[in-house]
């Protein structure tokens, strides 16, 4: 491959990473507004069930970015075999900066959006399967 053509790749990859957290993030508000509007009265059954497809939902995002991650990788591979580029950029994102404690990039950036979401996840779970909700916005733990 060309460094033009891996640039294009490497660009094209990166849109859609965004897309998937983008709509990720989209599908988690809509849960949360759903739970607050209607969800909160409805039977556990209805709220465990839509918890269900929100976990299906975030499922297959998570499955789509591992596929998208390991394009990445090839991206930085092939990059390292180009013998000169005109860029003149060593790499992507596999730099070792001292302040992430031997940890590149990459495997920063999959740290700090798993344990987003997973935090996320969890507070979600919580609120639709424990949090007890008055019908006059007073919470009771």
């Amino acid at each position: 491959m060309t460094e033009a053509e891996i640039l294009t790749v490497r660009n094209d990859v990166t849109a859609i990473v965004v897309s998937v957290a983008g709509f990720s993030f989209t599908m988690i508000s809509a849960y949360i507004a759903a739970l607050w509007l209607f969800l909160k009265d409805a039977p556990f059954a209805l709220r465990a069930l839509a918890f269900l497809l929100l976990s299906s939902g975030l499922a297959f995002m998570g499955v789509m970015t591992s596929g998208l991650n390991g394009l990445l990788l090839g991206t930085e591979t092939a990059w390292r075999k180009l013998s000169k580029t005109a860029t003149e950029l060593p790499g992507f994102g596999n730099a070792q900066p001292d302040y992430l404690a031997g940890f590149t990039i990459y495997e920063a950036a999959a740290a700090l959006g798993a344990i987003t979401f997973g935090a996320i996840y969890l507070a979600l779970f919580y609120l639709t399967s424990f949090y007890r909700w008055d019908r006059d916005g007073i919470s009771r733990i």
